[in-house]
């Protein structure tokens, strides 16, 4: 009977929505640069020129050549971090409840999602425990050739962490538990703002269609801080790239996860001389070197008002390769030489 009565509130507010998306994403805190039906950076996984907003079939509907179609109700859940529920109160808001939840019902479904996120984080990071010697992350990271004699505390194993997909409803359904690493994203105050998952199997990462998540959306400018930043910070998009950079150079290293997420990335004011190493995507859409050279265009400009930064980018020589592929060549070829 619930299962009835939620689907009829579904369908409700979608019949009610219909043609009106635009005004409503609008009023629940979408930028209006976002739906101006132009070409633009994914406001979701970044990216250049690939995401359009079109309303086509009066949906909310946009198209994204990185992470795919969706419609209102899905921008607003990954822009605003809402789960489903938070969506369709906030809707109701605008377009007039039809049908009042219950009172316990509505209270259950108010909790902001950011505080539930951020529990469910506390309890994942929880389960897991340090890095160690011939753990998974360890073997992980060995087969990789990025092992270290003590690693970052911003990492973590989880020895079995469910693992979800959604299925042809939308719902997300538990398929199995896997080891995974965790890494720890920090927002500019330092507080962890999210995890980021990397499902293991074997010492390898596991065989899955998306074996490394971040678990919330909307990470903003945050990254994973492996090494503590000084004057000098090295930045790369991947964990395990970033780990290259820091085993090649020696120097400080963070994450920023993904190539949009890079060009927004907050970094101290201490820093003063930034090295941007820069994923070679000369092979699909240069998204991995468009992102850096953002970022050192931000940074630089940055620096003429004040804040004096020496700003480098580096950009592997192959198409599709990364520094963590440079590494592991130069360790082979160095290996074989012995």
């Amino acid at each position: 009977m619930e299962n009835h009565l939620f689907e009829a509130r579904v369908a409700d507010i979608k019949r009610r929505a219909h043609g009106r998306w635009t005004e409503l994403l609008r009023a629940l805190g979408i930028d209006a640069s976002i739906l101006n039906k132009r070409n633009q950076p994914c406001p979701l996984c970044g990216g250049h020129d690939r995401f359009q907003y079109t309303d086509k079939y009066g949906e909310g509907n946009y198209h994204c050549r990185g992470c795919g179609p969706g419609g209102g109700i899905k921008l607003l859940q990954e822009i605003h971090g809402w789960d489903f529920g938070t969506v369709l109160l906030r809707l109701e808001e605008c377009l007039g409840s039809a049908s009042p939840l219950p009172a316990a019902a509505r209270l259950r479904e108010e909790e902001p999602s950011v505080q539930r996120m951020k529990k469910l984080a506390k309890r994942i990071w929880d389960e897991a425990t340090a890095v160690g010697a011939d753990d998974e992350v360890d073997r992980y990271l060995r087969h990789r050739g990025l092992a270290l004699s003590e690693y970052p505390k911003v990492l973590r194993f989880h020895p079995a962490l469910g693992y979800y997909e959604k299925d042809a409803a939308g719902k997300s359904r538990r398929v199995a538990d896997y080891p995974a690493m965790l890494a720890c994203i920090q927002g500019a105050d330092g507080l962890a703002v999210t995890l980021h998952r990397t499902y293991l199997q074997d010492g390898f990462k596991a065989q899955l269609r998306d074996a490394r998540k971040v678990l919330s959306a909307g990470i903003n400018g945050a990254a994973v801080r492996l090494f503590a930043a000084d004057e000098e910070l090295a930045i790369a998009e991947g964990i395990e790239t970033a780990l290259a950079i820091h085993l090649g150079t020696g120097k400080p290293v963070w994450a920023a996860i993904n190539a949009g997420n890079m060009e927004k990335l907050w970094l101290p004011e201490t820093v003063r001389r930034i090295c941007i190493y820069a994923d070679n995507d000369a092979h699909a859409e240069y998204d991995g070197q468009a992102c850096a050279f953002t970022l050192a265009r931000r940074l630089t400009k940055e620096g003429r008002t004040g804040r004096s930064r020496q700003v480098t980018v580096f950009v592997p020589r192959h198409a599709g390769t990364d520094w963590a592929d440079v590494w592991r060549s130069r360790s082979e070829q160095a290996g074989r030489a012995t």
